[in-house]
């Protein structure tokens, strides 16, 4: 079956991009799409958390969602061990009895914390669940808050909250009216800056929203239209969870998403020349065809000299897919590069010309991870542009 996804001037990051003026208030955010963003944290001493971007959508209100005091984080906690399940029951304090988050999720909320306080996005005050998937997301995010400012987690005023409990189990919430009467009622705080954040639990955030949330997924609410979810914003390892998107993972519009962000984190690390990235999404005998004239088969090292020989002598590079197409194992990408050329390609020296030219991929998939890529780019088309 083939499944086309319609995106339309979609920019993937094959070379990095130029921001625009109101990208440059935020160094660390780059927009990846025509919804899509990126979050980045600046390199720090503290070396076990884990690598990752936080991506949130849509980016045309990215100052709405993170410049105003008056809006609300609805977080769900933290990525948790499905294998182990809540006795019936459970108190909420029960941490032995209960499911609670890997130490991947710890790593990967703390990974949050450290992205929202290098961009300057840090709560004025935190409503929290008793349970102990929800303390243990807290603590994850005041880790990474920590890691840029440890007086960020110190002041956070914290309050732990029975109402953001896990609604309806027989020792949590029985309704989310006071939730939604606390998320309604929020105008700011006027002694801090920043959003009011809530870590609360899957079936509060749908009853309160109608949105399904993955695990460590937060939903950016404005009061003031009514409650109304105007972005949400994730780390780009969020996933279904098997107690609560086991239809969906069963989905093969799904498996066609991840095939795109595989696709698309494959392209971002050819952009930036990123091997390590770029071994955890190839199979080990990954070869590249149709890159190189006389050359049957690539391996990475030399497809990425090719693309250096390329991308060095073009500034303001950017990739634009126009179509993707998802059969079986196979994903083939439909695109077009443009640049300024101001270096050398090809032996031609800069002229200042503005480019685009056409390019097309296929890529097979075997065992999650791309195993061959054929891919053709209009080079006749490239020279005949640099050469006038």
């Amino acid at each position: 079956m083939k499944i086309t996804i319609p995106f339309f001037s979609i920019a993937l990051l094959l070379f990095p991009q130029v921001g625009s003026a109101e990208q440059d208030e935020w160094e660390a955010v780059t927009q990846i799409s025509t919804h899509i963003g990126r979050m980045t944290a600046t390199l720090s001493t503290e070396d076990d958390l884990p690598k990752g971007d936080l991506g949130f959508e849509p980016f045309q209100l990215a100052d709405d969602m993170f410049k105003r005091d008056d809006v609300v984080f609805l977080m769900r906690h933290g990525p948790t061990d499905w294998s182990k399940l809540d006795i019936y029951d459970v108190a909420p304090d029960d941490c032995e009895n209960q499911r609670i988050m890997t130490l991947d999720g710890q790593g990967q909320m703390a990974r949050m914390g450290q992205i929202l306080a290098n961009n300057d996005i840090i709560p004025s005050q935190i409503v929290v669940s008793e349970w102990c998937r929800n303390q243990q997301t807290l603590d994850s995010l005041m880790r990474g808050f920590s890691v840029v400012d440890p007086k960020i987690a110190e002041d956070m005023p914290v309050e732990v909250d029975s109402e953001a409990n896990l609604l309806l189990s027989l020792q949590g919430a029985s309704s989310v009216e006071r939730l939604r009467e606390r998320i309604s009622d929020w105008d700011g705080n006027e002694n801090r800056s920043g959003p009011l954040m809530i870590i609360s639990h899957y079936t509060n955030i749908e009853e309160l929203t109608q949105f399904r949330v993955f695990e460590g997924e937060v939903l950016v609410i404005d009061p003031k239209r009514d409650n109304r979810v105007i972005g949400y914003f994730r780390m780009d390892s969020a996933g279904p969870d098997v107690g609560h998107f086991g239809d969906a993972l069963e989905s093969p519009l799904l498996e066609g998403n991840e095939a795109f962000n595989m696709i698309e984190r494959y392209y971002q690390a050819v952009g930036t020349q990123d091997l390590e990235t770029l071994r955890t999404l190839l199979t080990d005998g990954w070869v590249a065809r149709g890159t190189s004239d006389g050359q049957e088969e690539q391996s990475l090292e030399n497809f990425l000299d090719d693309v250096k020989d390329v991308t060095s002598g073009l500034t303001e590079r950017n990739f634009t897919v126009e179509d993707i197409y998802i059969t079986d194992d196979v994903v083939t990408v439909i695109g077009e590069i443009t640049g300024r050329h101001t270096g050398d390609i090809y032996g031609i020296s800069g002229t200042g010309n503005h480019v685009s030219f056409g390019a097309i991929a296929v890529h097979k998939l075997e065992g999650g991870r791309i195993s061959e890529s054929w891919q053709i780019s209009d080079r006749v088309g490239l020279i005949q542009q640099i050469s006038q």
